[in-house]
This record gives structure tokens, sequence and C-alpha cells, in this order.
């Protein structure tokens, strides 16, 4: 039963990035859909979850990280677009490397040499992605700063606040998101089809249940098993399907760097 958690979150994760290409092909608005997206993740939530009490600190920590949810969401859903999948998904979880790094820098974790090569190869393929060194687009970087960001956000959580659960922070987090994109939209006069509002539905339900079923594989697998299985399956399968399914083609280089990119994670996972 573990690993069925755990194969359904991988597959929540790579069904929310191949909905958000074949998006991409339709005239919708990204900036509807997902604010769509966060009023059914954020009720499967509520639903879900354990009911905890929270502190005004553990309140806004939630609010601020809705905030960069829903930047993240909109930035890995315009470098899908601009960029292809495969790019995007080995971007966003090569990003692994910034809570890695925090872990080492800021709360006296030791790294092991593993984590060190890691890091190096990760540095490597951020250097070279684009073909010249140091020419990473500015949407891939963002990218993998606001992926990084999120995950060390949620370690530091995960630190500071243990007694909270973890679904019902998951409930501040999403309706967070859900105000901030929903006030974007009004204050910018963003044009709403019924169209879009009911993509961002069906966005949310996998949304949701990819924090909740590794949440639940998090509880029953270790972690140093969970994460190399979620991250160099999204970088392959995201890969995979970006050529048969979109005729994304990538080069001998990226092919490599792709190949490098899940032995880092790897590396860091260990």
């Amino acid at each position: 039963m573990s690993y069925i958690f755990l194969t359904l979150a991988l597959l929540s994760s790579l069904t929310i990035a191949l909905f958000l290409r074949v998006l991409e092909h339709k005239e919708s608005s990204r900036i509807v859909v997902i604010a769509s997206n966060y009023i059914v993740a954020g009720t499967l939530a509520y639903f879900l979850s354990n009911k905890t009490h929270v502190t005004g600190t553990t309140l806004i920590f939630g609010i601020v990280v809705g905030l960069f949810f829903f930047i993240a969401f909109m930035t890995f859903s315009r470098a899908i677009k601009t960029k292809g999948i495969a790019s995007a998904v080995t971007i966003g979880r090569v990003s692994l490397a910034i809570p890695v790094a925090f872990s080492i820098f800021l709360w006296g974790e030791k790294p092991l040499p593993v984590d060190i090569l890691g890091l190096l190869l990760i540095f490597f393929i951020i250097l070279t992605w684009e073909g010249k060194i140091g020419k990473l687009s500015p949407i891939l970087l963002a990218l993998f700063f606001l992926f990084g960001f999120l995950d060390s956000a949620l370690k530091f959580f995960k630190l500071q606040f243990p007694s909270v659960d973890d679904g019902f922070f998951l409930i501040i987090v999403f309706y967070s998101a859900m105000a901030w994109s929903w006030g974007y939209i009004f204050f910018s006069r963003k044009k709403i089809k019924l169209g879009d509002i009911f993509s961002g539905f069906f966005l949310g339900v996998p949304n949701f249940f990819s924090s909740y079923f590794l949440l639940k594989a998090l509880f029953l697998i270790p972690a140093y098993i969970v994460f190399p299985f979620i991250n160099t399956g999204m970088i392959i399968l995201s890969a995979l399907f970006g050529y048969l399914l979109f005729k994304e083609t990538l080069n001998r280089k990226k092919v490599v760097l792709i190949f490098l990119g899940i032995i880092a994670v790897l590396l860091l996972s260990t």
C-alpha cells in the first residue's frame, strides 16, 4: 500500500505538468486556470486533513508560502510553454540543491561527499543547460530559485512548527494562493471564461493529491526512497511524454544533462 501512495504522488505531479502543457494549445488564460485550481485544492485539503490549532506566526508563514506557490505555479506554466516540459521539469527538480545548501549553511548539517558531488553536478547543469556557459534563460533561472525556495520553506515549516498537521498547513497555503491569484485577476481586470474555471477545477485535483500522497508516502517510506523516486521519475517521464505526445526534441547534450540531473538528484537524496 505504501508504494501505491508513492506511485500516485508521482502520477499526480506528472498529470499537472502534462495538463499545463495541453493548455498551451488552447486559448486559455493561465492565471484564471491556476487561480481556479486552488479553489478545489484548498477545499480537498479542508475535508481530508486534520484540523489543528495554529498560531498567528504559522498563519502568516502559510500566507507568504501561498504567495510563492502562486508565483511558482505561474512560472512553471510559462516555462513549460516557452522551454518545453522536459526543460521545465528537469530544472524544477534539480532545485533540490537549494534546500540541501540551506541545510548545510544555515541549519548546520554536515555535507557528505555525495552531497558535494551532487551540488557540483547541478551547478554544471545550470551553467550549461542553454548551450552557452552562464546563459540560463531568466524563466528557467526563476523556476529553479522559486522551487528551491518552496522546498526550503516546507523544510523550515517542519523544523519550526512540528505540532501543526501537514495537511492543515496545506489548507492555509492553498487558500492563501487562491486569494493572491484571484486578487491579481480582479485588480488587473483579466478576462474570465467559464471554460478556464472548469479547467482549473480539474487541475486542482492532481495539485492537491500530489502533496497529499507525498505526505502519505513519507509517513510510510523513508525520505531517501521517496524523493529520488519522485524526482527522477518526473525527469524521465516528462522527457518521454514531451517527446511522444508533444514532439519536443532534445539534442544529445540535453539528454546527457538530463541523465546528469538524475544522478545529481539521487546523490542529494541519499
